[in-house]
């Protein structure tokens, strides 16, 4: 009979030792406890998860040996074959494995709670100590759902360390089967402050793995996830948050986001097809089944999450590098270098990231010449004079301080003005980006003049955001009024502004005017006079 447990973060602690050779010492008599952890996993097909299961090693998985008495005698951690070796007492009860690995510089973990408290372990009763013990997790029992979740992040991250020779910081999903249930995120830091950080998978619903969204055997959807991780680490965030559906034009900040982080878990498994699965064979489907080396993206470009991700696996696959070529695009970066590029230009001052900045970027920089990427966007049906402008990088437009600029938000009309299906949060016609730069520290005054009563019910509701250049939000004008205001104190450096839909629908013209307020300088109000 197998036993079910929860171990906390101190016994993580010692439960992720140095290794099966480095184990604690029991007095008296000893044994040598030794076995094998295997997991089964699925693969997608195209009615879902595959009813055929894979069995597959737990690698570097944290491992324990319990007494008798409940207490943990020994410690150590499976090798890439899943193997270990625990020395204790002769009356030990189990041995212990949690999901969670310690290896290379990586520390990575699934917990059962949203603050990575506690994390996936499971006891597995030691009846002959001189046998070798197999620990076998069926997928039916949830959790070798955990154990192939943490063992396609080691291997993205495995992929980061390939890449970049950097290493970082402790993650940990939160993961349940039939408990998480809202979408698969990324959620930064969690809690605030603790240098831990943090995915949420879909667990689909109790006892409905069969038919509802699951995750946990999704590896390119875990892979996206962890992208996030990765260039929010390494790189920047431009993102607004939020729905991105494909058919849609939205923020080229969040189509960034999206689609590099589908580029980068595409580059780990060296597949171009992108698929996330509903349930399993034969009463699943897919949600999505994308191959970017082929099809037609109706709303390529720079509001494109899919143009970002074929761009980018165009850029990287080809001779000389791991990625198979179907379109014979031209282009043989590989991943390594394009993640490289990503790094190098969040460290340029005032950058921010979308398509047409990283491919200006590859320019300037020399890694590819510009009738080259030309030639690769034109082969590959990408619209070169909105990637690619002869004038610099298009978006976000900027905004002199003194300056105002005018225009007309729209997230009502059906196709949108911009293109593509119209979504009031996120659309690429719902929300106009600027870029502000600060030459001397004082209060930046923002001024949003609204055509119409800036009422819900009128659907003239627009709303005003100031952002540093990762996105996060420094000041907010969210009222029901024609005139949205708002002021930051602020030092010299790169700001983001935006003008968008209040969120249920609207369509209304705008004046925004910036300002600022520096010492020794007159007062400006918030207000005008």
């Amino acid at each position: 009979m197998r036993r079910w447990f929860i171990v906390g973060p101190f016994l993580l602690l010692v439960a992720c030792g140095a290794g099966t050779s480095e184990v604690s010492r029991a007095g008296g008599g000893a044994e040598t406890v030794a076995g094998r952890v295997t997991y089964e996993a699925r693969h997608p097909t195209p009615q879902g998860a595959s009813r055929e299961v894979e069995r597959r090693p737990g690698r570097h998985l944290a491992v324990a040996l319990v007494g008798g008495a409940g207490a943990v005698v020994a410690e150590g951690r499976t090798d890439r074959d899943g193997r270990f070796a625990l020395e204790g007492p002769a009356d030990a009860a189990a041995v212990r494995v949690c999901a969670r690995v310690r290896v290379r510089g990586h520390d990575v973990a699934v917990a059962d709670d949203s603050l990575g408290r506690e994390t996936h372990c499971f006891d597995t009763p030691v009846e002959d100590p001189g046998a070798e013990l197999v620990v076998h997790v069926g997928d039916d029992e949830g959790h070798g759902g955990a154990l192939h979740v943490v063992d396609t992040l080691l291997t993205g991250l495995d992929a980061v360390a390939r890449w970049t020779d950097r290493t970082l910081p402790p993650l940990f999903t939160y993961w349940v089967r039939g408990q998480t249930r809202e979408w698969s995120f990324y959620r930064g830091e969690r809690p605030a402050g603790s240098g831990r950080y943090a995915l949420e998978l879909l667990g689909g619903q109790p006892g409905q793995q069969s038919v509802t969204d699951t995750d946990e055997h999704d590896e390119a959807i875990i892979l996206h996830e962890l992208g996030h991780f990765v260039m929010d680490r390494l790189s920047t965030d431009s993102s607004t948050g939020g729905m991105h559906p494909r058919g849609a034009r939205i923020d080229p900040g969040l189509a960034w986001e999206e689609g590099r982080a589908t580029w980068f878990a595409l580059a780990v498994l060296g597949d171009p097809s992108y698929r996330d699965t509903i349930g399993v064979e034969p009463w699943g489907t897919l949600r999505v089944d994308e191959n970017l080396e082929s099809g037609e993206d109706p709303v390529a470009g720079i509001a494109s999450e899919t143009s970002v991700a074929k761009v980018l696996w165009d850029l990287s696959d080809g001779p000389g590098t791991d990625l198979p070529d179907e379109d014979e695009d031209g282009v043989a970066l590989g991943p390594a270098a394009v993640l490289e590029a990503m790094v190098g230009l969040a460290e340029e001052d005032g950058s921010y990231g979308s398509l047409p900045a990283f491919l200006d970027y590859l320019v300037r920089e020399g890694p590819l010449a510009r009738d080259a990427l030309a030639a690769m966007l034109t082969r590959t049906g990408e619209p070169v004079d909105e990637l690619l402008p002869g004038d610099g990088v298009p978006w976000p437009p900027p905004v002199a301080i003194g300056d105002s600029v005018t225009g007309t938000i729209d997230g009502v009309t059906q196709p949108a003005p911009g293109g593509g299906r119209n979504l009031p949060l996120t659309g690429f016609s719902a929300i106009h980006t600027y870029r502000v730069r600060v030459e001397e520290p004082g209060m930046l005054v923002l001024r949003l003049y609204i055509q119409g009563s800036g009422r819900i019910l009128d659907r003239t509701d627009l709303d005003l955001e100031l952002l540093d250049r990762r996105a996060d939000a420094l000041a907010r004008g969210a009222s029901e009024r024609p005139l949205e205001t708002v002021g930051h104190l602020v030092q010299p450096g790169t700001y983001i502004v935006r003008v968008r839909d209040g969120g249920r629908g609207n369509r209304a013209d705008y004046r925004l005017e910036v300002l600022q307020e520096t010492l020794g300088g007159p007062p400006i109000p918030l207000v005008p006079p």
